[in-house]
């Protein structure tokens, strides 16, 4: 009786470790990164920084501040590679005041075409209006 005592502890015991270990190892959150797009007048693309992604989960921003010349500023943003192109499967965005301070999941291929660590950038194409800029914070990894 004793022995299948000790036989259950060290079964949960273990079960409780692997556990742990699995949630640390699925959650990925990489760090936010502030950001700024510009689209002064006659340029409207604009690129984050690239940094590594590493699990399927979406990719994350949160635009806080948008301002300019321009009357409605808006511009769609996209995830892309490092090179700039985009991947197997885009999604796109499009971010304006109304978005202001909401945390917004973009969809995106990149782990699923190149694998742990691919490098990734935003994409944020202006709508054409005057001068503006958007800028916020992102994370390659959302969950």
């Amino acid at each position: 009786m004793k022995i299948q005592k000790i036989f259950y502890a060290c079964v949960i015991a273990i079960a409780g470790l692997l556990s742990v270990g699995s949630i640390s190892s699925f959650a990925n959150n990489s760090g936010n990164t502030q950001y700024t797009f510009n689209f002064p007048s006659g340029t409207n693309v604009d690129y984050t920084d690239p940094r590594p992604k590493y699990d399927s989960t979406s990719a994350w921003m949160k635009l806080k501040d948008l301002s300019g010349f321009a009357t409605n500023p808006s511009y769609t943003a996209s995830v892309v590679k490092e090179n700039y192109s985009n991947f197997s499967k885009t999604w796109y965005y499009t971010f304006s005041k109304s978005n202001i301070n909401q945390g917004v999941y973009l969809s995106n291929h990149a782990y699923e075409d190149n694998g742990y660590g691919v490098k990734v950038r935003i994409k944020a194409v202006g709508d054409g209006n005057n001068s503006f800029y958007g800028s916020g914070d992102w994370s390659p990894d959302s969950i």
